[in-house]
């Protein structure tokens, strides 16, 4: 009998611990188990039999179960972020495929390209050059060109997009791009031309036109004209490079041509240069040495275009 009671048993936590769980109904229940010391290393006979006591023998280990009701608590959360995230997901795909009406009551009432040719000007200064540049040669040839469409694409933004735009907002005024330039785009994004009047306020040295500047109008006028040519009509610039050929001097009206090279897939090159108004023959042949700055750039449409597309469509 002496060994029956000295020799160390094997514990009987795992059985413990699998009925506490199965006993768990609403409340948390703490269990307690008994456990031999760790050094045990004595396997109990079969015939033997063993009823815990609280001597030196034996420890005490606790088991804590959950309740149903925590459990429950855990399933609402779940399902509310589920339906919060299946809520983002589908407003995505929605977006993409927004109808027109949609999309004006997300940016705003969008003007048409014939809306924006009726700006007025505020000033005598001001009517001077819109009208110089809407009458000039150049003008009056691509506006009688059935491939040729015309619009003041800064004027297509809706005031709350304009506001934060550059070229549109910060860089448009009294001796800066004092009139909202005119564009005119050949069908199929092959090539795009840009008049405008550039003031005095955009110089880097004075009276030169400050070169951070002519690339913006630059990178702009390109993208422009590429995005025409590709799937979504939507990108964003990867390479943009600019070769200054001469001063580019402030206070004069600037022609921007720009020419599509090539397309493939979601990417587009295009090349393009600024030039004086003053003299420029669309129906002859190119001034190169009369170009003040030349540019070629790629473009790449995001995976994103979808969406993109139905926010700006008719803001290009």
């Amino acid at each position: 009998m002496a060994s029956l009671f000295m020799a160390p048993l094997r514990s009987p936590v795992p059985v413990l611990a699998h009925r506490a769980f199965r006993l768990s109904t609403t409340s948390s229940r703490t269990v307690r188990a008994y456990s031999t010391p760790l050094s045990s290393s004595y396997i109990r006979p079969k015939h033997q039999y063993h009823f815990p006591r609280r001597n030196h023998f034996t420890s005490y280990s606790t088991v804590v179960v959950q309740d149903k009701p925590r459990g429950r608590a855990r399933r609402i959360i779940t399902s509310v972020v589920l339906s919060l995230g299946s809520f983002i997901v589908g407003g995505y795909f929605a977006l993409s495929y927004a109808p027109p009406y949609l999309t004006s009551l997300i940016m705003g009432s969008i003007p048409t390209d014939e809306d924006t040719l009726r700006w007025e000007a505020p000033d005598e200064f001001t009517r001077e050059i819109d009208e110089h540049i809407k009458n000039c040669e150049a003008a009056r040839l691509l506006r009688e060109n059935p491939d040729w469409t015309e619009s003041r694409p800064h004027l297509k933004l809706p005031d709350e997009v304009r506001q934060h735009n550059l070229t549109a907002s910060t860089l448009a005024g009294p001796d800066m791009i004092v009139v909202p330039p005119y564009v005119f785009n050949e069908k199929g994004g092959k090539s795009m031309v840009c008049i405008f009047y550039v003031g005095t306020h955009v110089s880097g040295h004075p009276g030169i036109v400050h070169g951070g500047f002519l690339a913006t109008m630059l990178d702009e006028g390109l993208a422009r004209c590429a995005f025409a040519a590709m799937p979504n009509k939507v990108g964003v610039t990867a390479q943009l490079n600019i070769s200054y050929k001469k001063p580019t001097m402030a206070g004069q009206f600037l022609v921007l041509i720009a020419k599509t090279t090539k397309v493939e897939g979601r990417k587009a090159w295009a090349e393009g240069w600024l030039e004086p108004l003053e003299g420029l023959d669309l129906q002859g042949e190119e001034r190169i040495k009369s170009r003040l700055v030349e540019a070629n750039a790629l473009f790449i449409e995001p995976k994103h275009a979808k969406v993109l597309k139905n926010l700006y469509r008719q803001a290009t």
